[in-house]
């Protein structure tokens, strides 16, 4: 049976859905929640000593990031965290990203900079006050932006892509380690130097330094969760 969460007494409907979002990933870490395992809010809600509401808030976030499923008339699941599947869409990601980065960096305007300074900045704050769930979506954001400066419209679809199917595990990454943000945050200035620096050519070297990290520290966290869990949340 899983541990029942602390009660949350006054914090705002948004911090609790937060809160919530970040126990669900932690215990699916911890393997309590297994890949391909039905959630439900009552449970969920009942074990956090919260509502429903912010429960389904987080389950709603949580599966725009690809982490959980919700599928009409069947509920909520926690999606398979698959070893070959990773494995196979990190080499996609590594042919397909490190490219479009030196061609977006080369191709970049000023405007488009100033975002990625500013999203990086964010990055750098949510990393220095241990945020998580802020620097998820920072740096979700300033990928994207980054990706989306390419002018190869047809080389940014295919990096989209790849990169979309990844996200379910992003949120596991970032909560595998305490130092992952760190170490993520580093890795991921190189590339903001570049940025600034317009050098296409560093900023390949960097995407793939960044891609290669992510996909040893995944295939590592990966190969120590079960592939299933047997017991129903």
């Amino acid at each position: 049976m899983i541990e029942s969460a602390p009660a949350l007494p006054g914090l705002s409907h948004d911090s609790i859905a937060i809160t919530a979002a970040a126990w669900i990933t932690d215990r699916i870490l911890e393997g309590r929640i297994g890949p391909g395992e039905k959630v439900t809010e009552a449970s969920l809600a009942e074990q956090m000593g919260v509502s429903r509401s912010p429960v389904r808030e987080a389950l709603r976030a949580l599966s725009r990031g690809g982490l959980i499923i919700v599928e009409p008339r069947r509920g909520a699941f926690v999606a398979e965290l698959d070893l070959e599947n990773a494995a196979d869409l990190y080499a996609c990601r590594l042919l397909l990203e490190p490219r479009c980065s030196g061609l977006a960096v080369q191709d970049m305007d000023d405007r488009r900079a100033r975002m990625l300074k500013e999203i990086f900045s964010r990055m750098r704050g949510a990393a220095e006050h241990r945020d998580t769930s802020g620097y998820v979506l920072a740096l979700k954001d300033y990928n994207w932006n980054l990706l989306d400066a390419c002018p190869n419209r047809l080389l940014f679809g295919f990096a989209e892509s790849s990169w979309q199917a990844s996200l379910r595990y992003w949120d596991l990454l970032v909560r595998s380690s305490p130092n992952y943000l760190t170490k993520s945050l580093r890795r991921n200035r190189g590339i903001q130097v570049a940025i600034e620096t317009r050098n296409a050519a560093e900023a390949e070297r960097v995407a793939t330094a960044v891609l290669e990290f992510g996909r040893a520290e995944l295939i590592k966290l990966l190969s120590r969760l079960p592939s299933k869990q047997s017991s129903a949340v």
